[in-house]
């Protein structure tokens, strides 16, 4: 009850934001010499009411629908997919695949809340109708996500390095070495991203009026206005901890597996024997596969949160006030979450396409998933069918 009062205080407010304002330049006898509103943005008088409010059109807003709405389930589909694979089979039950199982389980949560996102950025721009309660869960859960994600892939390529340079020592890491890993991450990162944008994040009614502040060109699901210092502080100290670290990290890590790779074939290379020696062949093809894995997870990583962090440091530091300034921030920032949620609808394709086991398993699991069903409907028929005969002898 309380949420449906907030909703109708939110829209009865919005009524009389809409229709109190008036286009620059027109006072309220319809003459143009009126003053600029004080809920309007500074634009020219040629300038309709609807793009003084919204810096998109309804063409834009389907076409991102369409699109986001197709990452939403094929993201849903594909992580769940592959979660359920990695369960199910006891051939991929090891140390890397825990983390595989765990990103999924990341992905699959920002599918869950993606539609949130694309509500905010688009009919529920100046009036959240939602409670707000699913403002705070968005942008908790989408920045602890995010550094889940960063976090598990800096923790795979390091194992990764391991299993190269020091296999004797990696032999070492247990199922249970892993599960603790993964739940300190997920922990931390609850602590630093899910609690901390839960306060700054809000759902109201924002001042156009003023666009050089970024809350007033942003949507009315966002961080509230008098945590924004707190909130550019988090961005300038918080992100680079959260995100370029790790990137750097990976990129030290990447170069020093190809260092270890390089030294270790060339010994190999003096001696033909060695070459065509079964065991090494295969042992060359495993590597590369988890190379090939590392490098296509790590490319889709950067692929969506390069863009992500660089429009947070544009959008809170433009001072652009025109109306274009305020369409380059949303577009900037639509596309930004659309290489985002991309990047992870790829991750299961990659985890399939770099391992030969993965695929393998994926298949036998679809099979059996495909027999389940025609045997389920065999079996609904065939009782369907003895029903029908019981009652044709009585």
């Amino acid at each position: 009850m309380a949420d449906a009062i907030s909703t109708l205080q939110k829209i009865e407010n919005y009524s009389i934001y809409i229709t109190t304002a008036e286009p620059l330049g027109y006072s309220g006898n319809g003459s143009q010499h009126g003053t600029v509103p004080t809920m309007m943005p500074n634009l020219t008088a040629s300038t309709s009411r609807e793009e003084m409010l919204l810096p998109f059109d309804d063409v834009t807003v389907t076409i991102v629908a369409i699109i986001l709405l197709f990452f939403l389930v094929f993201g849903f589909v594909g992580n769940l997919l592959t979660l359920l694979v990695i369960v199910t089979s006891r051939k991929l039950r090891n140390v890397f695949n825990l983390f595989i199982l765990s990103l999924c389980v990341s992905d699959l949560i920002s599918s869950l809340i993606s539609w949130i996102n694309l509500y905010r950025r688009t009919w529920g721009f100046n009036v959240f109708a939602l409670p707000d309660f699913f403002c705070v869960l968005y942008w908790g859960a989408d920045i602890w996500t995010s550094y889940v994600t960063a976090q598990h892939i800096m923790s795979f390529a390091i194992l990764r390095l391991l299993s190269v340079w020091k296999p004797v020592l990696f032999s070492k890491i247990k199922s249970w070495h892993a599960n603790v890993w993964i739940a300190s991450i997920w922990f931390i990162a609850f602590l630093s991203g899910f609690i901390p944008f839960a306060l700054f994040s809000g759902a109201r009614i924002r001042d156009r009026s003023d666009r050089s502040s970024p809350v007033s060109r942003w949507p009315a699901c966002t961080q509230n206005e008098e945590w924004l210092p707190q909130y550019s502080l988090y961005t300038q100290y918080g992100y680079p901890i959260f995100f370029y670290v790790p990137l750097v990290a990976i990129a030290l890590v990447s170069s020093a597996i190809g260092v270890v790779m390089v030294r270790r074939t060339a010994p190999q290379s003096k001696h033909g024997n060695d070459t065509r020696d079964q065991k090494t062949v295969k042992r060359k093809q495993k590597e590369k596969q988890a190379i090939m894995q590392l490098a296509l997870i790590v490319g889709s990583f950067m692929f969506g949160y390069i863009p992500f962090t660089v429009f947070e440091f544009y959008t809170i530091n433009s001072t652009d006030k025109s109306f274009r300034g305020w369409k380059i921030d949303w577009t900037f920032g639509t596309a930004q979450y659309m290489c985002l949620r991309l990047s992870e609808c790829l991750n299961p394709i990659f985890y399939n396409l770099a391992s030969t086991k993965m695929r393998r398993e994926t298949k036998s699991f679809l099979k059996r998933f495909k027999c389940n069903i025609v045997d389920s409907t065999s079996n609904s028929s065939s009782r369907a069918s003895s029903h029908s005969h019981t009652g044709l002898e009585l």
